[in-house]
């Protein structure tokens, strides 16, 4: 979910046994009595959330083009090491991954690969379907840059309607700005649509208009059937058309796509047209455009919503891939449509399952060796090298910024695991690639399903020390 805990994560150094489970009891007595009764910082920091957080790193790992017009973007280059030392030895690393205590895990999935090769050098209930959490969304975005490809972006139109009316027509952007910070990342923003729209209306002589918004391209449910209730304080209605993933003051709309017209309608305002009503309609077919922005490209996109495990973006991304596949846009159209692109990919075996794209439902089933395969994708095809590039580092930034605290028995992964997290009450798991210390690049996921009660930071220390133990492997 869209909350901070997983940057500033409790640390379980800093606390006694006595006090972790201290922890691990309030918050679970918290969940008891409902979750408009508890801090949501204080129920992540115990595990009890799933992971997120707001952009917390530079700009500058983003280079947006210096304009929303759409130009050729070229495919990037593959991750590939300049070098590689020796894989480790199956043996040395089992001895390894087996010394980490695992206090509390029900169920304990491990894989570990050679992504040049795709074999497994180490596995461990690699092909078991289990809950993934929020590591699903590398998998959702492996199928959307399938579908779409690394270059593709998204536009938001203002067309006309009928006389004396124009159309707010969206088209999926997950990152269209209202008010939103303006440096981080540049993107297409409601302003600079209503400056190429008071524009056009003024060349025809317009200055009072009707405005009507169509956000039909994504049909069906908004909200995905499979989420609780309560996760709709950490994650807006799916919509193709919104602003600043529908959050306004930190809290997540329930009406996305009339709130982005009614800020539209003001920003026409600011700029002299009138506008005299809003309503909800769907553009006429073939309709002129009278201006238009585009996104960012989907690389950059799915560096984003990886880095800061963003659920908005990903249910975004999760309907266009049914889209692409020339099905509607509703989350069950979108996963029957990503399962047939995972199946091309060589990502899906039988017995997964899937309810949405971020992660949030607890009904969805991947195998652990099918997230460690999506990292090596990404290292060896360039068309996927955003899902590499976008994984949060060790002890530096995104959801892993707060974590990986241990010098002793972590300290190994600091700087050098890069990957994706995912949290669910009783749910823990991680997805990456690390640099052995003999020098071999690995892939690899670890999922833990089935942790106890105030088991949630154990199982969390779990996940970063097999991640460290494998960075640490000089047992090529």
């Amino acid at each position: 979910m869209l909350v901070p805990g997983e940057v500033s994560v409790l640390s379980g150094r800093a606390l006694s046994e006595a006090r972790r489970a201290a922890v691990g009891a309030l918050a679970l007595a918290l969940v008891g009595v409902g979750v408009a009764f508890a801090h949501p910082v204080l129920l992540t920091r115990a595990g009890l959330w799933v992971d997120g957080g707001e952009p917390t790193v530079s700009p500058t790992l983003f280079a947006p083009p210096p304009s929303p017009t759409p130009t050729a973007v070229e495919a990037p280059a593959a991750v590939t090491p300049a070098s590689s030392g020796p894989l480790p030895r199956t043996a040395s690393l089992a001895t390894r991954l087996a010394a980490v205590p695992r206090p509390g895990i029900g169920r304990a999935g491990l894989v570990v690969m050679d992504p040049a090769a795709g074999t497994v050098l180490y596995g461990e209930q690699q092909d078991a379907p289990m809950i993934p959490a929020s590591t699903l969304k590398t998998l959702t975005s492996a199928a959307a840059l399938a579908a779409l490809g690394p270059a593709h972006r998204f536009a938001t139109k203002v067309v006309a309607g009928d006389a004396g009316q124009i159309v707010l027509v969206g088209g999926g952007d997950p990152l269209l700005r209202g008010a939103g910070d303006p440096s981080y990342p540049a993107r297409a923003s409601v302003g600079d649509l209503a400056d190429a729209t008071a524009t056009a209306l003024r060349q025809s002589g317009q200055s009072t208009v009707a405005l009507a918004y169509d956000d039909t391209l994504f049909t069906g449910p908004a909200w995905n059937p499979a989420w609780l209730p309560g996760y709709a304080e950490f994650a807006t209605p799916t919509s193709a058309l919104w602003l600043d993933r529908g959050i306004v003051a930190g809290v997540h709309g329930k009406t996305p796509s009339a709130a982005a017209a009614g800020e539209f309608a003001n920003q026409l305002r600011q700029r002299g047209i009138a506008v005299s009503g809003i309503a909800a309609a769907q553009a006429p077919a073939g309709a002129a455009t009278l201006a238009e922005v585009w996104s960012l490209p989907l690389d950059l996109i799915v560096q984003e919503l990886l880095l800061h495990s963003d659920n908005d973006i990903t249910e975004v991304l999760f309907r266009h891939v049914a889209i692409a596949a020339g099905r509607p846009g509703s989350s069950a159209d979108a996963a029957v449509a990503v399962q047939a692109r995972l199946e091309t990919l060589g990502l899906w075996t039988a017995g997964m399952r899937l309810d949405d794209g971020s992660g949030l439902s607890r009904g969805n089933l991947v195998t652990p060796r099918a997230l460690a395969k999506a990292i090596a994708l990404s290292l060896s095809d360039p068309t996927y090298r955003a899902i590499a590039t976008g994984l949060p580092t060790a002890a530096a930034d995104g959801t892993l910024g707060g974590r990986f605290d241990d010098p002793v028995t972590e300290g190994a992964g600091r700087g050098v695991v890069r990957a994706k997290t995912g949290t669910l009450t009783g749910v823990h798991s991680v997805n990456g690639f690390t640099r052995t210390a003999d020098g071999a690049v690995v892939a690899f996921a670890f999922v833990a399903n089935d942790v106890v009660a105030n088991g949630d930071l154990a199982a969390r220390d779990w996940l970063e020390r097999v991640a460290a133990a494998t960075t640490a492997c000089g047992c090529a």
